[in-house]
């Protein structure tokens, strides 16, 4: 497994999540282990359960509880994924062929289950009862911003407030369970629980605009999915919005017809994304994701400086910087 650069800091404790994430996918049917195992294979960073466990190390928590927990935060996170795809109607993920493309949506959608299942077993051993809690309303906020943003398609008069609830419970919700929970296991004063739970809600709400940026600049080969993927499902994102606070009525009309075409012409899509382009909304989107990414590390200030407060900087800078 190659190891996401900040990451370095925990590549033991990073390998033995792996290994015990293989050893949990021990189903005796046969497609929970061809369809779990192959979006296990799927590549990406690890990002969740690297979160959790160098939260929990900033906080001394002990890793036969914290090594369990963290394994499972990716779990949740692959369900989620492979229930989205299947929402989405996604043919393609992190470049290869879309789980529910190779299997079938049934198979996708239990092994999700399954997956879901799983996590929830080894948050009630390994855990215990706040972890459990935090994690399962976790869950439940994930699937209410997605059943939000279904409710919201192609509508241009979304808020600020309604996008950012969004892409909290879609997003930046495991994102700061991870990190809670791994202050949880730890030895974590309330101030401390607090500040990395914070950190990791505003480095998820950097990460999706970011993502949501990358749409309208970015292509296909470069970002795994095809490029103007949200206008053509009709989501509106913060580029979006952005740039709507400068469009004229005309304009507006004419992008609220596109966003709610059943099928919008590659012209159409080009259209919405120039227009996004020429009134800034990709830049002002990347500035408040700079924004929050500072606000995250500021939380930080209040542990001591180690490898792992670094780490955490160092991710939060990767979000901003990346390029896919």
């Amino acid at each position: 497994m190659k190891i996401f650069k900040p990451f370095e800091v925990i590549r033991e404790e990073l390998l033995k999540a792996e290994e015990f994430s293989r050893e949990l996918l021990d189903s005796k049917v046969e497609l929970v282990l061809r369809a779990g195992g192959y979006i296990l294979d799927s590549g990406g960073k690890r990002v969740r359960p690297g979160l959790t466990i160098i939260a929990g190390k900033l906080v001394d928590a002990p890793l036969d509880r914290l090594i369990p927990v963290a394994t499972v935060m990716e779990y949740m996170h692959t369900a989620t994924l492979l229930h989205d795809d299947i929402v989405d109607g996604a043919k393609l993920r992190r470049g290869r062929p879309s789980a529910n493309t190779v299997f079938g949506n049934d198979v996708a959608v239990l092994v999700g289950d399954y997956m879901f299942a799983k996590a929830i077993y080894v948050l009630a051993v390994y855990g215990g009862e706040e972890v459990l809690k935090v994690s399962a309303q976790t869950v439940q906020d994930m699937a209410e911003g997605e059943l939000l943003q279904l409710e919201k398609i192609g509508d241009v008069n979304l808020t600020e407030e309604e996008y950012f609830d969004i892409i909290y419970r879609k997003t930046a919700s495991l994102l700061s369970t991870c990190c809670e929970v791994g202050a949880l296991i730890g030895n974590a004063s309330e101030e401390e629980r607090r500040a990395l739970r914070d950190y990791g809600k505003l480095i998820g709400y950097a990460f999706q605009l970011v993502d949501d940026a990358f749409d309208y600049i970015s292509e296909e080969e470069t970002i795994g999915k095809p490029a103007g993927n949200d206008i053509r499902e009709g989501k509106v994102t913060y580029p979006l919005i952005s740039a709507l606070k400068k469009a004229s009525e005309k304009e507006r009309e004419e992008i609220a017809e596109i966003l709610s075409s059943v099928e919008p012409s590659r012209e159409d899509i080009e259209r919405v994304r120039q227009f996004v382009l020429e009134k800034g909304g990709d830049r002002e989107t990347f500035n408040l994701a700079r924004d929050y990414v500072r606000r995250a590390k500021e939380l930080l200030s209040i542990f001591p400086d180690s490898p792992y407060r670094r780490a955490l900087n160092e991710i939060a800078d990767f979000i901003v910087e990346r390029t896919y």
